[in-house]
């Protein structure tokens, strides 16, 4: 049995479906239709491309910077190296071997060389954070802290200089390190900033050196080379008493007889042997000088 009206609501479905998939596939196919069309279009646009007016510097093969032309760019970088680098004057991919890299989660530590790469075991352990006191790595000598903030620490490097200063007492025993290290690290001053004139005959005292040594002053040692007049500026009446003989001494340096180390008084049997007296003549006297007085004058008792 037909209801009345119900087949004509049948039918009216079915066509509002036919239009809904007709709706949905002709876009399809005009897709397709337009892709179809571009193919020989894309095939035409996909030859081999022209070469450009560069490109024959794309054929070269990409090496390595070079230092000079990391400069460059780090142009301060660079002459700080090249004025005060030191031993640091290195080519900077020794150092930067991951440079220039987009690499965003790579932290700083791991973007700068860390310094034991190349000191291992500097100063022993006893300073593990280098940039604490060098505090710019491409100076890492200039760089360093104040000389006064380092004055606590100086024996942790300079054990060997601190003993010998200690176990030599001198007026220098008395002073702090930077009393005369006082400008930076490894400055070393002249020593007539505080001894002007400690040799008044000498009036030039260039080369204190020579015969003093700054940790330990008076334990004095020097060469054959030094000069009469150095000994003088302390031993006025010795070296004049040398100067007025006309004995065999006076034609001698004071280093001839007072060699290698200040104090050194020689005995005469090292360059006179046992003459030019007669052994059994010496037996009635405790010495030469018991005779001949003062070595540098050599004037005979009684004379």
């Amino acid at each position: 049995m037909i209801i009345p009206g119900l087949g004509n609501r049948f039918v009216g479905k079915e066509k509002f479906r036919m239009k809904s998939a007709v709706r949905c596939v002709l876009p399809l196919l005009a897709a397709i239709l337009l892709v179809g069309a571009a193919l020989p279009a894309m095939a035409e646009t996909l030859r081999p491309l022209t070469p450009g007016e560069g490109a024959e510097v794309y054929r070269q093969q990409v090496e390595q910077m070079s230092t000079v032309e990391c400069g460059k760019c780090h142009y301060e970088i660079f002459t700080l190296i090249r004025d005060k680098g030191g031993l640091h004057q290195l080519e900077c991919r020794d150092c930067h071997n991951k440079y220039h890299t987009f690499t965003p989660g790579l932290a700083w530590k791991d973007r700068v060389p860390a310094c034991n790469d190349c000191h291992e075991g500097v100063h022993e352990g006893n300073f593990p954070q280098c940039l604490s006191c060098h505090q710019q790595a491409h100076a890492p000598i200039v760089s360093l802290v104040a000389a006064d903030k380092l004055a606590a620490d100086c024996g942790r490097c300079h054990a060997q200089v601190s003993s010998a200063i200690q176990e030599h007492p001198s007026g220098h025993t008395e002073m702090g390190c930077t009393d005369c290290h006082h400008d930076r690290h490894g400055f070393k001053p002249g020593c007539n900033e505080c001894h002007p004139e400690p040799h008044v005959a000498f009036q030039s005292n260039t080369e204190c050196m020579k015969c003093h040594q700054p940790h330990t002053p008076l334990l004095i040692a020097f060469g054959d080379e030094v000069e009469n007049q150095v000994c003088q500026g302390c031993h006025e009446k010795p070296t004049a008493v040398l100067a007025a003989s006309k004995k065999g001494h006076a034609a001698l340096k004071c280093v001839f007889c007072h060699a290698e180390t200040h104090g050194n008084i020689p005995n005469c049997q090292q360059c006179h042997g046992n003459g030019p007296h007669n052994p059994e003549l010496l037996k009635g006297f405790s010495g030469c000088l018991e005779c001949h007085g003062d070595p540098h004058g050599l004037t005979l008792s009684g004379s």
